[in-house]
């Protein structure tokens, strides 16, 4: 597992993580808005962008995941093996894939995971 932090990473309880999980928080370069980076600017000159990650509790992250900067994954939750998450994940739900989407909720009043 690899956490990177530049900003502020903040992990829930009872948090578990596969190996060659990372979780990072920052990037070289700004590629959107309106003072973008040149692709002729070495990526080691290109401006820091950071931004926070916050991780509820009881959250599962499988082996290999990344977790990009600017995410929040809600409580409960799962991200399955090697997605890698861009956006921020509700709280219980199974997210997989790159980008990660949701494939599973968890119905409280059934009990059960519903696709």
């Amino acid at each position: 597992m690899s956490i990177r932090c530049a900003d502020k990473i903040v992990i829930g309880n009872h948090v578990l993580m596969g190996s060659k999980v990372l979780i990072i928080d920052n990037s070289h370069g700004i590629y959107t808005g309106e003072k973008q980076d040149s692709p002729e600017t070495p990526p080691n000159e290109r401006a820091l962008s950071m931004k926070p990650i916050k991780i509820g509790d009881n959250v599962w992250i499988g082996e290999g995941a990344v977790i990009q900067q600017g995410v929040t994954i809600g409580a409960g939750s799962i991200i399955a093996a090697n997605s890698v998450v861009t956006k921020d994940v509700p709280a219980q739900v199974i997210v997989g894939g790159i980008p990660a989407k949701v494939i599973k909720r968890y119905d409280c009043e059934k009990k059960q995971w519903i696709r």
